[in-house]
């Protein structure tokens, strides 16, 4: 009788090319996230499949050993962050409980360090917070970054759901930050370092795109936005794109964009008379009006008009985003992305003397009350022009910038710390991403596709993830003897009939195993041997529980 004896990972491994050590950047620890994000940009499943601290062991002692064998230092071959790891990509990292075993590893076995990414968790569950605690105190050399998400789509942070509350997501909250405070500073406060970024909701508007001439004017109208032409008869307005990303990584434009006149007004009438009235400085309704630089841009679902698309001089942003019905984007309509938080917090500054980038080492809580005053005030002053810019401010922006500085200064930190350009950043609507694709109401058509400027500097063509190239990802795979639906399993992985481990190649535009520009497929491989558990979502919750429950 013949027995099968199983290959073992080294040689597996070895079937594996060199740059998929070289060029890893995601060393996912689980697929699979309790939060259940409304917009989760990756389309995480329900259900967890993880590696235990012995598949963990496992994989990397292999990959050490293969990779020296070979003379490859790990994720040493990528511009963007080398010798990091991110432990998550379709997870949340901070809810995995072995994740200080991982930290052990990467630094005593692959001689890396690793970066983390998270909502926060629960306060209720005491084995979470140890672990948590551990990892300040004794791991925190092995963090080369740490970011807190703040998103209106956690489960916790909506509240409806039986036994959640946003109240208690402002705790959780608090909670996490109170506990890696120490380290943050540590680490020292930024972007790419320590922060907490704040994901707004979008303000989409679904309305007939009017696009005419009038006096020889270009003019465009959207719900209660008119752009008019500065000037008349100056022909087509030409496509707009990034040339190249300058040595601060912006983008550098073909073509300045033309002036237009912008109006706000939901009581203008879209007419002939409007324009010429508007142009003249003699429209009679309530409106607000402004001079833009107008763009046309163009994507996989078609054209689209900017107004001011980018930030301005003053560090303020303000970008108006008109997209027109196409073959393949089905509705018209408009988002308006501007940052109010962001704006706000910069009048307050400039009103005490401070530049935009200034820090605020003097502010107060009253200070930050201000802020949300100021955000009020904002939206009454739009309740006459813009009624869904400013149900938008009361509904979005200020519940959100409210939990953020409740679980700041319940959590110990300064005022200052609100007001920071490194510490809390306003990152603005959230971007064409997986889930988030059904929240732009048909605006977007395709899954990953730029909608603006500013996500396609971060993930297009012309872009930061371009110019970084081809990364690999090693990740556990669902598996079960049943075919289970996407929203189980996520969107990213193919489920299997045993414990099994996917390593492939990505595109980092789309994180997807197929260079967007080309169609072409990317490289796949897998490995078996490897300790991998599964715990169900209902089962996962009860256990470690999360951001908002009770």
């Amino acid at each position: 009788m013949t027995t099968a004896t199983m290959p073992s990972l080294r040689e597996q491994l070895a079937a594996v090319p060199d740059d998929a050590f070289t060029r890893l950047q995601y060393l996912a620890a689980e697929v699979g996230c309790i939060n259940r994000c409304a917009m989760c940009s990756q389309a995480a499943g329900s259900d967890l499949w993880r590696f235990t601290p012995r598949g963990l062991a496992q994989l990397m002692t292999a990959l050490a050993e293969e990779a020296a064998a070979r003379g490859l230092r790990i994720a040493q071959g990528r511009i963007h962050r080398p010798g990091v790891l991110f432990p998550y990509l379709d997870n949340d990292i901070s809810a995995y409980p072995y994740l200080d075993t991982y930290a052990e590893l990467a630094r005593d076995v692959l001689g890396v360090k690793i970066r983390m990414s998270s909502v926060g968790f629960s306060a209720h569950n005491t084995r979470l917070t140890e672990m948590h605690r551990r990892i300040v105190a004794d791991l925190g050399e092995v963090f080369d970054g740490i970011r807190f998400s703040l998103t209106p789509y956690a489960t916790g942070y909506i509240g409806k759901a039986p036994g959640t509350s946003r109240d208690q997501y402002t705790a959780d909250l608090a909670h996490t930050l109170r506990i890696y405070r120490p380290l943050l500073d540590r680490i020292g406060h930024g972007a790419a370092t320590a922060a907490v970024e704040m994901r707004f909701a979008p303000l989409v508007g679904i309305a007939e795109l009017t696009v005419t001439h009038v006096d020889g004017h270009h003019v465009l109208q959207v719900g209660p936005h008119l752009l008019i032409s500065a000037q008349p008869d100056e022909g087509p307005l030409p496509v707009t794109v990034i040339e190249r990303l300058d040595e601060r990584n912006q983008p550098v434009l073909s073509g300045p964009g033309r002036p237009y006149l912008h109006v706000t007004a939901d009581a203008a009438q879209p007419d002939s008379a409007t324009v010429r009235d508007a142009l003249a400085g003699l429209l009679a309704v309530q409106h607000r009006a402004a001079t833009v630089a107008v763009h046309r841009f163009t994507n996989a679902d078609g054209d689209y008009y900017s107004a001011d698309p980018d930030f301005h001089p003053d560090g303020r942003f303000t970008a108006l985003n008109l997209y027109p019905a196409t073959d393949r984007r089905k509705r018209s309509g408009y988002t308006d992305a501007t940052r109010h938080f962001l704006n706000t917090l910069l009048d307050h500054k400039a009103a005490r003397g401070l530049a935009r980038r200034d820090p605020f080492p003097d502010a107060t809580a009253s200070d930050v009350d201000a802020v949300l005053s100021a955000l009020r005030f904002k939206a009454q002053a739009l309740d006459p022009v813009d009624r869904a810019a400013a149900a938008h401010l009361r509904e979005q922006v200020i519940p959100m910038v409210s939990v953020h500085a409740r679980a700041l200064l319940s959590a110990g930190y300064p005022a200052a710390a609100f007001f920071s350009r490194d510490f809390t950043i306003d990152t603005g609507q959230i971007v064409n991403q997986g889930r988030a694709l059904h929240l732009f109401r048909g605006l977007a058509a395709t899954d990953g596709e730029p909608m603006t400027l500013r996500e396609e500097r971060g993930f297009g063509q012309a872009s930061l993830s371009t110019v970084r190239g081809p990364i690999w990802r090693i990740t556990p795979l669902p598996f079960t003897g049943n075919r289970l639906p996407l929203a189980v399993t996520g969107r990213k992985n193919p489920a299997t009939e045993q414990p099994t481990v996917l390593i492939e190649e990505m595109d980092p535009c789309h994180l997807a195993p197929v260079m967007r520009a080309t169609g072409c497929q990317l490289r796949r491989f897998t490995l078996t041997g490897v300790e991998i558990e599964h715990i169900a979502q209902a089962d996962a919750r009860a256990a470690h529980g999360f951001p908002g429950a009770s």
